[in-house]
């Protein structure tokens, strides 16, 4: 008999997938153990994109803050 993962197993798999494209793409450091704690600011940050506001990009902060150019040659 083989061993299927339940829904909620393959939903923490999935939410944990989604977590870290978050953070790769908006430049947050990724934690795994931040998933589901809303004592993290990161994982508000992730609750607040997946509600439909809007948030910061931190690749496009830094990259202001540093006077660089991150969409190529102007």
């Amino acid at each position: 008999m083989k061993n299927h993962p339940t829904a909620e197993v393959t939903k923490v798999f999935d939410d944990l997938d989604d977590y870290l494209r978050f953070c790769t793409t908006f430049g947050h450091p990724y934690n795994e153990a931040d998933l589901y704690n809303d004592k993290s600011e990161i994982y508000q940050q992730y609750r607040m994109l997946k509600d439909g506001k809007r948030i910061s990009n931190n690749w496009m902060r830094d990259a202001k803050i540093h006077g660089m150019n991150i969409f190529g040659n102007k």
